[in-house]
């Protein structure tokens, strides 16, 4: 194992095992306390910092946080979100998850997402291949939309802002789709990389959401494609990011029906 993806993991396993821990140890009362929330974050990125400072103390790392607009990183930097499910946390849904992703010569090397309550840990090195545990991850062959699993962020989707994409959801569902959500983009990825999910859809894309999960998805098969769409004389983006390239097209032929 490279020395610098095994920091990362266990950056992220202590990381994941302390949200965990809180997660076990409160009663459903301190859920909805927000101090409780950040005391934990903040400790437990001091700790990751500390780790990762430890044997790699020229590299930056930075603590995500919605809307940080990412510039070129000119020396090794690491981005860690130990928290993705925030909301799912104070709601005692038992899914949150834990995301590392590394940048050396302004390209991601390495990427780790951890599920502590599954005991998952899906990492990603760049041009070696995605894994599970330890075991190799490829995409699924589904290569038809009917029985295929989608991932696709619904919130606010019968705005009216969102028509052309609630067309496009209806027209894909009604090919016999199943929707499959964990409600955490990261993990979300790292099934598409590992077969449990087939596609996913996005509306409102922002690359730095999908920093932790591109690198699996790529080298485990799957493809990343932008389409624009016309409706009512307005375009607009959709990411298709799927296991294969027939499933894109095929997509992308019902989509142009709309």
């Amino acid at each position: 194992m490279y020395p610098i993806l095994n920091i990362a993991i266990q950056a992220a396993r202590k990381g994941g095992n302390n949200i965990t821990q809180a997660y076990d140890r409160k009663t459903s009362q301190y859920f909805q306390n927000q101090n409780f929330l950040k005391k934990e974050i903040k400790y437990t990125n001091y700790f990751i910092i500390n780790l990762i400072k430890k044997f790699y103390p020229q590299h930056n790392i930075i603590i995500y946080k919605k809307n940080l607009n990412f510039k070129k990183f000119l020396q090794p930097t690491w981005i860690i979100n130990i928290f993705h499910g925030k909301k799912n946390f104070q709601k005692r849904y038992p899914c949150f998850c834990v995301s590392i992703v590394i940048f050396i010569k302004n390209k991601i090397n390495f990427s780790v997402i951890y599920d502590p309550l599954k005991n998952e840990i899906f990492t990603a090195v760049r041009g070696n291949g995605a894994q599970i545990n330890g075991y190799r991850t490829r995409c699924s062959k589904t290569f038809l939309l009917k029985n295929s699993f989608l991932s696709s962020k619904i919130d606010n989707v019968f705005q009216k802002k969102n028509e052309i994409y609630l067309r496009i959801l209806k027209k894909i569902f009604n090919q016999g789709v199943i929707l499959r959500n964990t409600g955490i983009l990261p993990l979300d990825l790292a099934y598409l990389a590992a077969g449990r999910i087939d596609f996913i859809l996005e509306n409102n894309f922002k690359i730095q959401n999908y920093y932790p999960g591109i690198l699996q998805i790529k080298e485990s098969g799957g493809i990343l494609n932008s389409y624009q769409i016309k409706y009512n004389n307005h375009n607009k983006n959709i990411i298709i990011i799927a296991n294969n390239i027939q499933l894109i097209k095929l997509i992308i032929s019902k989509i142009k029906l709309i």
